[in-house]
């Protein structure tokens, strides 16, 4: 029976690395050549990111051994040349980029604003002059709903994402990623977390009061790529757009 890498899976389930390399190139409006990736994991979008052009460069911060060695699994020889790998906490790595993200929702292992704003600081701090931070969070009506939704994946994977609790109270969820293979393993609770799920408008103040510019609010990766592979993007405000009754959006914090 085959071994089944759970990164692969959490990959496949959870991200679209090169929609959100392009991403990150376009909100800096600028020439960004290095990416830092908080919370790298297996570092996808550090890697598309080194794909999108032979100049750019790479910081991937994890404090998971098991992660950064995903990480290095993937990554081909070409790209480990042009990735510093940190196994840090993120707080303690001083590697500095023009983009600092933190996507797939870590803004959430804060469960404190003093928390929250020590991590933001320190992340404008490592950025470059004229810099972007960009981070993703999850809310609306159902937010601190409890249950599961699935999806097949290719190859015939089903996941199953569930929350399993969830405190309006305090802000707190607990969820869980599940897979189930054809051959009909299961991968129960492959990955966990317990996140504070902070809204947008206190997300923005926290960034406003850690000392950033400016902040605005995306609800897609993107409206289009043209010829040169540029993709072109607007906030939720300027592109007269509202917020679905459960969204994910990207937070987009420049630096002076």
């Amino acid at each position: 029976m085959s071994a089944v890498d759970r990164y692969d899976l959490y990959e496949a389930a959870a991200q679209s690395p090169d929609m959100e390399a392009r991403f990150l190139r376009a909100v800096h409006a600028a020439h960004p050549r290095t990416l830092r990736e908080d919370f790298c994991g297996s570092a996808a979008v550090c890697r598309a990111w080194l794909d999108l052009d032979p100049s750019h460069l790479a910081v991937c911060v994890d404090n998971d051994p098991g992660a950064l060695d995903a990480l290095r699994a993937r990554a081909t020889p070409a790209q480990l040349e042009r990735i510093t790998v940190v196994e840090k906490d993120v707080l303690d790595a001083n590697e500095r980029a023009d983009i600092v993200c933190a996507l797939n929702f870590p803004v959430g292992y804060w469960h404190t604003r003093a928390a929250l704003l020590r991590y933001l600081r320190s992340a404008r701090e490592r950025l470059n002059p004229g810099g972007v931070f960009v981070c993703d969070i999850y809310g609306g009506a159902s937010a601190f709903i409890v249950g599961e939704s699935d999806q097949e994946l290719r190859g015939g994977v089903l996941y199953t994402w569930e929350q399993r609790d969830a405190d309006p109270t305090t802000g707190i969820v607990e969820n869980a990623m599940h897979f189930r293979l054809p051959d009909g393993r299961e991968i129960a609770d492959a990955f966990t977390y317990r996140w504070r799920l902070w809204s947008i408008p206190e997300l923005r103040d926290a960034l406003a009061d850690a000392g950033f510019a400016s902040s605005e609010v995306h609800n897609r990766l993107g409206d289009a790529i043209d010829h040169e592979g540029n993709l072109h993007v607007r906030p939720v405000i300027d592109a007269g757009l509202e917020l679905d009754d459960d969204y994910v959006v990207y937070v987009v914090a420049r630096r002076d």
